[in-house]
């Protein structure tokens, strides 16, 4: 439910929108809706359906000369500021902008204010010349209200004002922040998350090595692009047995990875990161079946760039792909037959789950 506040703030703004411009007794009103909000919080059809529950007469289609335009935004858990912008023959008006402590609530206020905005009879005029907006306002200080007849009426603390029946229901608090545009906070909160992934890395060997990887992060989001994150993962690959000339070797490596990420992209759920990247480890190898099988442990680094993608709220998937200058190219070698060099380019992969939080 909205406020008593919300409602006067809806019923005050048709006096100035022309587009509506109808009679009580005009043909039904026809308007575009858009509404851009995440799914989980807001839909074009929830919020036409509580519209329609205030006015039969408002039908929404495809085209239309007015439009409503709905943008929701929470910026952290019980915060939606939601703009409500009316438009016409390609004019806009000034965005109603308010806060809600819900997604429900933040519906149901701007579902009233397009209701009472293009429906004109929900602007009733009473006898005494006084709309339900003006009779939900008490008598302004100093001035002296009178009945029909001319004698005073009863002081305004013995009565109650009559209000529109929306406001009658109101019981959570929704403020109007603004009527004029305004730029929306620029919020911000920290999140961190854990993600277990299946990890491989192409080049450090002669073939592929799979193996486990564990990572942890840390973001600042924000509403723009810029949300800068930090990706710190650890890894262990192996592979063992390939058969080379002259013998099989078996090759491990152990490293950790650094992300610095400064952007985001993002759909709905879905965030893609571009980051400049660093890995460094020890690769160990053993020789096995040859004459002269040795065993040695060598540094691994590389240093490039990676796009980490992630998928979710609370549980989220995670994939990243990495390409990375390799900074340290040993050879590999049975009885003075080299059989593997380093490739001068290291590809790492990995696909995983984890849980991000707040």
């Amino acid at each position: 439910m909205i406020s008593g506040g919300a409602l006067l703030a809806a019923l005050y703004f048709p006096g100035t929108w022309a587009a509506a411009g109808a009679t009580p007794d005009a043909a039904p009103q026809t308007a575009r809706l858009d509404v851009r909000a995440a799914p989980e919080c807001m839909s074009r059809g929830d919020v036409a359906a509580r519209v329609a529950s205030r006015s039969h007469r408002i039908q929404f289609v495809d085209e239309a000369a007015v439009s409503a335009q709905v943008e929701a935004t929470s910026p952290r858990p019980g915060n939606v500021i939601v703009e409500v912008v009316f438009a016409t023959a390609g004019v806009e008006q000034p965005p109603r902008r308010f806060v809600a402590r819900s997604c429900a609530e933040a519906a149901d206020a701007a579902a009233l204010i397009i209701a009472v905005t293009l429906d004109p009879k929900l602007v009733r005029k009473s006898p005494t010349g006084l709309t339900d907006a003006d009779k939900a306002m008490p008598p302004a200080a100093g001035s002296a209200a009178t009945e029909p007849s001319g004698n005073p009426a009863p002081p305004a603390a013995e009565t109650q004002p009559e209000r529109p029946a929306d406001a009658l229901e109101a019981s959570s608090p929704v403020k109007i922040e603004s009527s004029a545009p305004a730029p929306a906070a620029d919020a911000r909160r920290h999140s961190f998350g854990v993600h277990l992934a299946g990890q491989t890395i192409f080049g450090a060997a002669p073939s592929v090595m799979p193996g486990l990887a564990l990572e942890a992060m840390a973001t600042l989001d924000r509403d723009g692009p810029w949300s800068p994150a930090l990706f710190v993962g650890v890894m262990h690959v192996w592979r063992s047995d390939l058969s080379q000339r002259g013998g099989s070797a078996s090759f491990t490596l152990d490293a950790a990875s650094v992300d610095a990420c400064p952007l985001r992209l993002r759909w709905s759920r879905l965030a893609a990161r571009p980051c400049a990247s660093a890995l460094i480890g020890r690769l160990a190898t053993a020789g096995a079946e040859s004459d002269n099988s040795a065993s040695a442990t060598r540094p691994f680094a590389t240093a490039g760039g990676a796009v980490v993608v992630t998928f979710g709220a609370t549980v989220e998937l995670s994939a990243r792909l990495g390409v990375g200058a390799t900074l340290i190219r040993d050879s590999y070698e049975f009885a003075s037959s080299v059989f593997h060099r380093a490739s001068p380019v290291t590809v790492s992969a990995s696909l995983g789950v984890g849980f991000r939080w707040p």
